[in-house]
């Protein structure tokens, strides 16, 4: 696969990092994802998201993107009122590992389960 005029404007940016480049904006074009099929859903809106800015699609042979449980989200979250953005962090991370892992950088992580957002100062 080559990028044409259009890709090259659209991922500018990417395609001038180091570990991206054009060849690893082509892997992220031809990389597909899907979700986790017991994964939070606001955490994985929030992965997809950044996967398909990256030119990642969603697929449904597409690689599994590893976002937790909404279980794990909840007790990262503390409380309910941080239940939000600790979807956002963690959907955020999942993302992260993925493309870490279609470009070749790094196995996918999961999320620390040891990490905790807190209300307090």
């Amino acid at each position: 696969m080559s990028l044409d005029a259009a890709a090259r404007r659209r991922y500018a940016r990417q395609l001038l990092l180091g570990e991206i480049g054009e060849t690893g904006q082509e892997r992220l074009l031809e990389s597909g994802f899907r979700p986790r099929v017991d994964g939070d859903g606001d955490a994985y809106v929030v992965a997809a998201d950044y996967l398909e800015r990256a030119g990642c699609p969603r697929e449904e042979n597409g690689v599994e993107v590893r976002v937790p449980r909404a279980s794990s989200v909840m007790r990262f979250a503390g409380s309910q009122e941080l239940q939000e953005p600790a979807a956002a962090v963690i959907g955020a991370f999942a993302a992260v590992e993925h493309l870490k892992e279609v470009l070749g950088v790094a196995p996918a992580q999961e999320f620390p389960p040891e990490l905790k957002l807190s209300a307090e100062d």
